[in-house]
C-alpha cells in the first residue's frame, strides 16, 4: 500500500513537471507566431504599397475575351493599358496597344476599332496586372521617404 503511494506521488510530481515544461515552451512558441505575424503583416503592406494602383501607372489586362459583332467570331487579345481614374474595386482604363495570336485580331484594319473598344472602360481591378518598371518603383521609394 505506501509503495502504490509513493508511486503515485512520484508520477504526479513527473506529470506537472512535464506540464510546466509544455506551459513554457507554448508561450515561447506563441511570441514566435505573433512575431512572425508582425513580420508578414509589414511585408504585405509594403507590397502592397509597391503594387498599388495610381492615375497614369501602365497595366496589362491578359486574354481579354472579344466577339466580332458581324462574324461572330470570337478573339482574345491581351491590351496594354494607361489607368486613367481609380475606385476601390475598379479601375477606368484607356487601351494604348494590344497583342493577338488571333487571326480577326492581327488584321490591321480591325487595330483601331479593337482599341476604341477599351476606351475610358472601367474594369476589376483583379482583372488587371500592373506593370512595375523602374520609375515606378523609384516613385514609390519617394513616398515612403517623404511620408
Amino acid at each position: 500500500m505506501e509503495i502504490a503511494v509513493v508511486v503515485l506521488s512520484f508520477s504526479v510530481l513527473v506529470s506537472l513537471c512535464l506540464v510546466a515544461f509544455l506551459y513554457s515552451r507554448n508561450l515561447a512558441l506563441q511570441k514566435v507566431v505573433s512575431n512572425m505575424k508582425s513580420e508578414v503583416e509589414k511585408t504585405k503592406k509594403d507590397q502592397e504599397e509597391l503594387v498599388s494602383i495610381d492615375v497614369g501607372d501602365k497595366a496589362i489586362i491578359p486574354n481579354y475575351g472579344l466577339t466580332h459583332t458581324d462574324t461572330k467570331e470570337d478573339f482574345h487579345v491581351t491590351y496594354e493599358v494607361e489607368v486613367v481614374e481609380v475606385s476601390t474595386k475598379k479601375v477606368k482604363v484607356r487601351a494604348v496597344s494590344f497583342t493577338s495570336n488571333d487571326k480577326f485580331a492581327r488584321d490591321p484594319k480591325n487595330k483601331q476599332s479593337i482599341i476604341h473598344f477599351l476606351q475610358d472602360k472601367w474594369v476589376d481591378r483583379k482583372s488587371i496586372e500592373l506593370l512595375v518598371d523602374d520609375q515606378m518603383r523609384r516613385d514609390r521609394k519617394l513616398k515612403q521617404i517623404l511620408g
